[in-house]
């Protein structure tokens, strides 16, 4: 993979990062203080894509997240080919959407 192409994917596993965090944002159910996503953003500036994943899905698993949380964030899993945490969150998204109904 050529230099552009590289940055081009790093970035929109940034940005599917930060969209999925925007779906941790549910004040009828739950409110997550900005300090709990602290180390979220330390990754995500440090480009530690992988740690800051790992962040969001630990908060969503405090919080009890619904499905479209889990969706977005296997498909970072995807995009960065961890097909382990993908199954993982695919597992995850399926329980919430049985809590979601």
């Amino acid at each position: 993979m050529n230099d552009e192409k590289l940055t081009k994917h790093w970035k929109i596993v940034e940005i599917q990062l930060r969209q999925a965090a925007m779906f941790l944002h549910e004040p009828s159910r739950f409110t997550i203080e900005d300090r709990e996503l602290d180390d979220y953003r330390h990754y995500v500036d440090h480009n530690e894509f992988e740690l800051a994943m790992d962040e969001l899905a630990g908060i969503a698993e405090e919080f009890g997240c619904k499905s479209g949380f889990w969706r977005r964030l296997k498909k970072v899993a995807i995009q960065m080919s961890l097909s382990e945490k993908a199954d993982h969150y695919e597992l995850q998204f399926h329980n919430a959407l049985s809590r979601d109904n």
